[in-house]
This record gives C-alpha cells, sequence and structure tokens, in this order.
C-alpha cells in the first residue's frame, strides 16, 4: 500500500506545499497529514481505498475537499486547540463510501462545518464528531448531508457528541438532512453534556480515581474511535495526555 506524509516529519513534500494542494489517489494509499501550512487540501479518489490521518496544533483555519469518484475513503481528523475547519464531501459515482471521524480537544471558541454530498445512488456516509471542551472552550458542529432527487438507495448518518468539562459554555450542534429522495435511509444524532454518573462510578468502582476514570472516557472517545492502526492510537494517545490535560 502507498503512503504519502505531508507537514513536520516529511521530507521531500513540504517545498511542493503551496495555499491549495490537490492530490489525486487512484491506488490503495495511506496519507498522514501533521501540522501542514497549507490551506486547502483536495482529495481526488480514483476508485481506490484511502485512509487518512489528519493531526492539527494551533494551526490556521483550513479546507478540506473530498471528491470521491468510487472508492472507500476513512478519514480521520484530529485537533488540539486548533482553529475552524471546513469539510466538503462528494460521492460521485455509485459505491462510493466515507467514513470520517472528527475529534476535536479545545480551550477556545472553534466551529467545524461539515457538509457531505450524495452525488450518485448506493453512496454511504458516516459522519462521527466527538469533542471535548475546557477552560473558554466551546465548539460548533454545523453538519449538513444531502441527498438530491435520484440518489436511490444511500445510507445516510451522522453522530456527535461534545463533553464539556467547563462550567460555561455555548456549544452547538446543528445536524442537517437535506433529502430528496424517498428511498434513501438518513438518521442524526447528537449529545452536549457532560459523562453519566454511571461510567464514572462504574470505573471508580474498579480502582481509579475520578481524574483517572474522566482521561479514559476521553481517550476512548477521542482517540479509540479513529480508524488508524494500533501503533498510531498510542501515540496520539500520549500526546492528548502531554499537550493538553
Amino acid at each position: 500500500m502507498n503512503r504519502i506524509v505531508i507537514g513536520s516529519n516529511s521530507n521531500d513534500t513540504n517545498d511542493l506545499i503551496k495555499d491549495e494542494l490537490v492530490m489525486r489517489i487512484d491506488k490503495d494509499t495511506n496519507v498522514l497529514i501533521e501540522d501542514s501550512p497549507v490551506k486547502k487540501i483536495v482529495f481526488d479518489v480514483e476508485d481506490a481505498s484511502v485512509n487518512i490521518l489528519i493531526i492539527r496544533n494551533k494551526n490556521e483555519a483550513v479546507m478540506y475537499d473530498v471528491n470521491v469518484n468510487k472508492g472507500n475513503v476513512s478519514f480521520n481528523n484530529i485537533s488540539y486547540d486548533s482553529n475552524n475547519v471546513t469539510i466538503n464531501v462528494n460521492l460521485n459515482q455509485e459505491r462510493s463510501n466515507i467514513l470520517l471521524n472528527n475529534s476535536v480537544v479545545t480551550n477556545k471558541e472553534v466551529a467545524y462545518d461539515i457538509n457531505v454530498n450524495h452525488n450518485a445512488m448506493e453512496t454511504n456516509s458516516n459522519v462521527c464528531n466527538n469533542g471535548v471542551t475546557k477552560k473558554d472552550g466551546t465548539i460548533k458542529f454545523n453538519v449538513s448531508s444531502y441527498a438530491p432527487k435520484g440518489s436511490k438507495d444511500c445510507n445516510i448518518n451522522q453522530d456527535s457528541k461534545i463533553i464539556t468539562l467547563n462550567k460555561t459554555n455555548n456549544n452547538e450542534i446543528k445536524p442537517i438532512l437535506l433529502i430528496d429522495e424517498f428511498e434513501t435511509e438518513a438518521k442524526h444524532a447528537a449529545f452536549i453534556g457532560n459523562f453519566k454518573a454511571s461510567e464514572l462510578f462504574y470505573l471508580q468502582s474498579r480502582g481509579l480515581t475520578n481524574k483517572q476514570a474522566k482521561n479514559l472516557l476521553i481517550n476512548g472517545m477521542l482517540i479509540g474511535n479513529l480508524d488508524v492502526c494500533f501503533n498510531e492510537k498510542e501515540t496520539l494517545k500520549k500526546r492528548l495526555n502531554e499537550e493538553w490535560r
């Protein structure tokens, strides 16, 4: 499988990066993007399976366009105190699929605008947003999924959760389903609040402190859901523990 690395850990690609980067991918590929200075990245996927992991630390606002022309894309984004992000997904041919895992942890106000367009029949999208706010943190998840007339047999799912560890916040989740086709299934779920007392009690009954229990739940929510390998998850967990809490 091909591998592409862009950003702080790459050697050859940094000199090629401008304000906009277009990546045309027609073979099974793993993509790692870490703290890239590029402001817009376009992924054009042609009949391939692509796994994308984006790690963002205090970057400027950025936009990602993902155009899937038949294929399977796993798009994983984890942000630590980064600025606003826009993600546009276009499923352009039959049997095009997107799994979008978005994990956000922040001490400031950030907004994530995610738009998924089902432009063909038999396309599938699963958008999973998980956020944690602390101190002055506020997260706004704006998620729109669109299925026009004729886009039959599509499956559309949105699932967004924000855990608030600060006393006051203006967290928002706006799930929007624009469905103009009867033969398509669409659903969404949204939650804003704190961890369930029963979850914390169960973990504390096993010998963990309250802080350890919350840390375990945060790691599971932000890292465990990502579609990446075990080693990458362990690295992300260490960074989350060292840099944020």
